[in-house]
């Protein structure tokens, strides 16, 4: 081939499909890592972490504290220190606590109408 100056235009055309080619290769292969890099077991997922060590611990420890007496269901003996006119009271304002109270009155004042509304 002889040199005249210019670049022959297949040859050009050769070099962007070439250049084309190759930044369609690398792009599908970021592409295809990046969606079979999902798919895969990361290095969390086969070892167990230290949320996985502690998982429930917080709730078994607040529900372990809320309990006074852990034993309280083996002592069958009677409650003493409330009498019986204290206990049924007690339950009398127990049960009116869910009942409802009458709502408020509701005044509508009305000046007039407007124009058919």
């Amino acid at each position: 081939m002889k040199w005249t100056g210019s670049l022959d235009m297949k040859y050009l055309k050769s070099l962007e499909n070439k250049m084309l080619t190759k930044w369609i290769l690398i792009i599908g292969g970021i592409v295809a890592f990046s969606l079979l890099g999902g798919c895969g077991k990361t290095f969390y997922a086969q070892n167990e972490t230290p949320l996985d060590k502690n998982w429930g611990r917080s709730f078994e420890e607040a529900k372990y504290n809320q309990i006074l007496n852990p034993d309280a269901q083996k002592n069958t003996s009677p409650v003493v220190g409330l009498d019986g006119e204290a206990a049924r009271r007690n339950l009398k304002k127990y049960k009116t606590s869910f009942e409802k109270e009458a709502p408020e009155p509701t005044y509508n004042i009305n000046f007039g109408s407007m124009g058919g509304i």
